[in-house]
């Protein structure tokens, strides 16, 4: 299956399902060099502990989620960070061309979950700055293995869907639905970000 009937199936299970896996978003080699970034950022001490809400409602609350963040941007001179921020960038935009989703923006960071660590049941869209339209989570987890943990689970309508973090593998869901990261038996990498309804530097406004 090529990447525009990639798309289209993306978009029907958006849709239908309220997400969609993409396996093999991006090949090994990718995989292998931002988890290299990853842990040089993350060595040099520039990922700080993640917390819940924002603005005033911000907190860091350990018993409610427990990874490390670096958030990402065009600053950044690596080049494959560059190329996938052009990727999605590329597919914000056929999905806003196709979906009519209003998209304008998006932000996004690496994630690193600890041994041990989890992000409890919430949803992405804050109530207070409601421009998450677009959940999306690139899974950089090479070797996965079944009893590693830190599969995501996504609530629906009386079921669950459980999605296990493979290397490649792009997840995109609707951001008003409930999901958890479960917990994480080894170091768990992935990059998240959130499609926007309004330009990045606005969505800290009320």
């Amino acid at each position: 299956m090529n990447s525009s009937e990639k798309l289209s199936l993306a978009i029907d299970q958006l849709s239908d399902a309220g997400y969609f896996i993409w396996d093999d978003f991006i090949p090994n080699e990718d995989v292998k060099e931002l988890v290299s970034i990853a842990d040089e950022a993350s060595n040099t001490g520039d990922f700080k502990k993640a917390g819940i809400g924002k603005q005033a409602l911000f907190q860091l609350d350990k018993s409610i989620r427990g990874d490390y963040i670096q958030w990402l941007d065009r600053n950044n001179e690596n080049a494959v960070v560059l190329k996938l921020l052009d990727e999605i960038e590329r597919l914000k935009t056929r999905l806003n061309e196709t979906c009519y989703l209003g998209l304008r923006d998006f932000e996004t960071h690496f994630a690193i979950y600890p041994e041990n660590t989890f992000y409890k049941r919430h949803v992405d869209r804050f109530q207070q700055n409601a421009h998450r339209v677009i959940s999306f989570v690139l899974y950089l987890n090479r070797n996965w293995q079944e009893g590693d943990g830190g599969e995501l689970a996504i609530y629906l309508d009386g079921k669950t869907e459980v999605i296990q973090p493979l290397a490649g593998r792009l997840l995109l869901f609707r951001s008003e639905l409930e999901h958890e990261v479960l917990m994480s038996y080894k170091k768990r990498y992935s990059i998240t970000g959130w499609m926007l309804d309004k330009d990045m530097s606005l969505t800290f406004l009320p």
